[in-house]
């Protein structure tokens, strides 16, 4: 049986600024035998994991918070545009990047990600539907509270991104 390798906590958090609810997913996944980070920033991999390589990286539903542009683009785009760049020093030849996001014609224009899979490298990813059902037990939690950030949301869609 192959074991998980790593899960990585995202953002500004140190592990003790985890809510709740990060805390106690973090503890399950050291039971399996993960690794788990906390305090990375996606848009630069290597200051937490060196120079490790991945067959796959996920990145769960980003969102900077904040809709104030950056370099006359939405704050979400250049967040993954510079995570893809920066994933792509990880990646293992064939390995796949994996993003979730809403699916709305919203969110479609803030991330743009056929644009920043062109910006990154990437040819245009491939799109599937999430469905948080198909996974029991999961919930999508705020970053700033215990709540969580699907409510108000019914459709879900995953971005593959090829090396």
């Amino acid at each position: 049986m192959r074991r998980p390798v790593a899960q990585f906590y995202s953002g500004v958090d140190t592990e003790e600024e985890l809510t709740d609810t990060a805390y106690e997913n973090a503890k399950k996944l050291l039971n399996l035998g993960c690794s788990v980070k906390t305090g990375v920033d996606a848009t630069r991999l290597a200051d937490s994991i060196g120079k490790r390589q991945f067959r796959t990286i996920i990145f769960q539903f980003p969102n900077v918070a904040s809709r104030d542009p950056r370099y006359g683009q939405n704050p979400n785009h250049v967040l993954v545009t510079r995570f893809l760049k920066n994933a792509r020093n990880h990646l293992k030849p064939d390995g796949l990047v994996v993003i979730s996001t809403v699916d709305s014609p919203f969110y479609e224009g803030a991330f743009k990600m056929d644009e920043a899979a062109r910006k990154a490298g990437f040819a245009a990813p491939a799109i599937y539907t999430f469905d948080p059902t198909d996974y029991p037990g999961y919930t999508h939690q705020n970053t700033a509270n215990e709540e969580s950030a699907a409510d108000g949301h019914t459709a879900f869609a995953t971005f593959v991104f090829s090396s």
